[in-house]
């Protein structure tokens, strides 16, 4: 009977020790997220007021917020100095501008009305670097098989060691990306994405193929501009021209007649 008796006491103690860690499980809720350097993260209360007695916000098990008759306060700034922000309609704390520093765990104790701890909220918090990125666009039309050849480079800056994914209209790895692109196919899009170890960032171009018409006349289109644009100078300055030219013949010929009296003055002369 002894040893009955004390497998039935061990057993009850599993039989606790069970239940006891079930509630422990239950009493805590977490989540992951992910934020991007320079953006918010809004930890609410998550309960109604008139629930609630008592709640505190913790960073990393240090206490910055509390929450007592109904009013919330911020107790210790910690690194988040003029980054915190109360929001008394939703009973919220903001942290804003957040920084890579900022990753880790955030957990909201809350004490109800009656005095019991009710679920306890941990956020895990990852802060990622904004990488900028910038795409250029090059294509070549092809006559003969009535279509584009497409170039794009996506790039990121130099000091970065970053991968990149194409998606879209094409799908690819690499930060270079070549296609044939007809003209019935309209605007397509496509977007890359560079990611490193500490962030990513992405952007999107739009790219259409339009024919080109080809060149009618000269062969050379510098030559053609500056034919058409010496045509155009001298239509522009005809009225001038041509009223110089007048000028000049009735000079000429005014001269001429001079010079002819002036001869015929001589030979008088030379006949007397």
């Amino acid at each position: 009977m002894k040893t009955s008796h004390t497998y039935c006491i061990l057993y009850s103690g599993a039989v606790l020790l069970v239940l006891g860690y079930g509630v422990s499980v239950l009493a805590e809720l977490s989540q992951s997220e992910r934020r991007a350097a320079g953006s918010s993260l809004i930890l609410p209360l998550g309960y109604p007021t008139d629930t609630v007695s008592f709640a505190q916000w913790r960073y990393k098990e240090q206490v910055f917020a509390i929450y007592r008759n109904k009013k919330i306060t911020i107790t210790n700034e910690l690194q988040f100095s003029g980054r915190l922000k109360v929001n008394s309609d939703d009973l919220s704390v903001e942290v804003m501008n957040l920084q890579l520093r900022d990753s880790g765990s955030y957990v909201i104790v809350v004490q109800s009305s009656s005095g019991e701890q009710l679920p306890t909220e941990t956020i895990i918090l990852t802060v990622y670097d904004v990488i900028k990125v910038e795409i250029k666009s090059e294509h070549t039309w092809k006559a003969a098989t009535n279509s584009c050849d497409v170039s794009l480079l996506c790039r990121a800056p130099e000091d970065q060691t970053v991968s990149y994914r194409w998606r879209g209209f094409k799908e690819e790895d690499g930060a270079q990306l070549n296609f044939t692109l007809k003209p019935e196919e309209g605007d397509v899009t496509l977007n890359c994405t560079a990611s490193s170890s500490t962030g990513s960032g992405s952007n999107t171009t739009t790219v259409k193929c339009t024919p080109e018409k080809p060149t009618i006349g000269l062969s050379n289109p510098g030559a053609s501009f500056s034919v058409l644009h010496l045509l155009s100078f001298l239509t522009a300055a005809s009225p001038y021209l041509l009223f110089t030219i007048i000028l000049g013949v009735k000079s000429y010929r005014a001269r001429a007649k001079a010079d002819d009296v002036n001869m015929v003055s001589e030979v008088r002369e030379a006949e007397e």
